[in-house]
C-alpha cells in the first residue's frame, strides 16, 4: 500500500470511534435526562444529538467523496500521472469483408456499447465508458475530446497507419493529501481508449441476438 492512503486509513478508524463515541454519548445523554430530570427529551438534548449526527454525515461524506466519487481529473498536474499509449489495429477478415474493430451493443435505449479490437498479439475488449470508435474526418469525436490529447502525435499516428490505431490514455493518481485521503494514491484513476478506424466499413456490427 501506498503510504499516503495510511491517511484515509486513519480518516476512516477515527470515523468508526466517532460513530461509536456519538451512539454511546447519545444514549448516555439520554438516560440522565430521563433518570436526572424526569424528561424524555428536551430542546438541547436534541439540538446536541443533530450536531453529533451532522458532523458525522459530513465526515462520511467527505470520506466517501474523495473515495469514491470525486471525479478523476485529468488536466490537474498536481492530482494525477498523465501517460499515453499507441498502436496500430490489426485488420481481421471474415467471409464478408475486413474489419479493425466489431461492435456488439447491449440491450435497451440507454445500454452500452461493447467493442473489440486487435493489436499486436492481443485482442481487446472495452465497452463505451472506458472508450469510443473515431471514424470521422476529425480524429477526436465528441466523446474523446474530454480527455487532453496529444494533437501532434495522434496526427502523427493517423498517418503512419493509414487512420487503423488506437490511442490509450490512462491517470495514475499521485501521493498527496487529497488522493491519501481517498486511499488513491498510486492507484490508476481512469482509462480511456480512442479506436481509430478509416469509415464505418472498416467496423463490423454484431447483431444483439448472437451468441458468440
Amino acid at each position: 500500500m501506498n503510504a499516503w492512503n495510511l491517511i484515509g486509513v486513519a480518516a476512516w478508524i477515527i470515523l468508526v470511534a466517532y460513530l461509536i463515541f456519538i451512539v454511546i454519548n447519545i444514549r448516555q445523554r439520554h438516560l440522565k435526562m430521563i433518570v436526572v430530570h424526569g424528561k424524555h427529551r428536551s430542546g438541547r438534548t436534541i439540538l446536541l444529538d443533530l450536531v453529533e449526527v451532522i458532523v458525522f454525515c459530513a465526515a462520511l461524506y467527505g470520506l466517501v467523496y474523495a473515495a469514491w466519487l470525486r471525479p478523476t481529473n485529468f488536466t490537474n498536474k498536481a492530482e494525477a500521472t498523465v501517460t499515453y499509449q499507441y498502436q496500430p489495429l490489426v485488420l481481421q477478415t471474415d467471409d464478408k469483408h475486413s474489419y479493425y474493430a466489431e461492435v456488439r451493443s447491449g440491450a435497451g435505449k440507454n445500454s452500452l456499447m461493447h467493442y473489440t479490437y486487435w493489436v499486436e498479439n492481443a485482442k481487446v475488449e472495452v465497452n463505451s465508458n472506458d472508450a469510443t470508435v473515431s471514424n470521422g474526418s476529425s480524429i477526436l469525436n465528441m466523446q474523446a475530446s474530454h480527455f487532453p490529447w496529444n494533437a501532434k502525435k495522434l496526427t502523427s499516428m493517423d498517418q503512419q497507419t493509414d487512420k487503423a490505431f488506437v490511442a490509450t490514455i490512462k491517470a495514475k493518481y499521485k501521493g498527496n493529501f487529497l488522493n491519501g485521503l481517498g486511499l488513491r494514491a498510486g492507484k490508476v484513476g481512469d482509462t480511456f481508449s480512442l479506436i481509430r478506424v478509416p469509415s464505418d466499413d472498416f467496423t463490423t456490427i454484431v447483431p444483439l441476438n448472437d451468441g458468440k
